[in-house]
């Protein structure tokens, strides 16, 4: 008994030196800004975009006809800055097509001003269905990134 309670009184006045971990109430994400990045498919002229702020985020069109000109948007807002104050952010992009395979695949979209597009070119003989795009984001000055997808349909 004489032991336990000497146990017990060394480790009460023992200085506590255990890491300093967040509160259940404080998660690690909150700790630092989260890389936030979103697709979307739209058939909006290229020209049409561009008058769009890069801050606003562009409405997704959940099916495209075949003929149609079809955009690729990729959005990302949390951007670390350099020591010039730039951005130095990047995103690749894959469609797959509904059976899985790839359709198309685009490297180093630029988006250093929060936005970056490109185009898919569907044709007449591809084939109708749920088509899928996934953008992987790097924001290199942060070294970090992050996946996001959206799926649409084809018809």
């Amino acid at each position: 008994m004489k032991t336990l309670l000497l146990v017990i009184g060394l480790s009460l006045t023992t200085p506590d030196h255990s890491p300093a971990y967040p509160s259940p109430q404080q998660s690690l994400t909150e700790r630092r800004e989260v890389l936030k990045s979103v697709v979307a498919i739209t058939t909006r002229p290229v020209a049409d975009l561009a008058s769009v702020p890069a801050t606003q985020e562009i409405e997704h069109d959940s099916e495209v006809d075949r003929s149609e000109v079809v955009t690729v948007v990729v959005m990302m807002q949390g951007c670390q800055p350099d020591a010039q104050g730039a951005c130095r952010a990047s995103a690749d992009v894959v469609a797959f097509k509904p059976d899985g395979s790839i359709h198309s695949e685009v490297k180093a979209i630029d988006l250093a001003t929060g936005r970056g597009t490109t185009t898919l070119k569907l044709t007449p003989s591809d084939v109708t269905g749920v088509y899928r795009v996934v953008a992987t984001v790097r924001d290199l000055n942060a070294r970090r990134f992050g996946k996001t997808e959206r799926l649409f349909g084809v018809k």
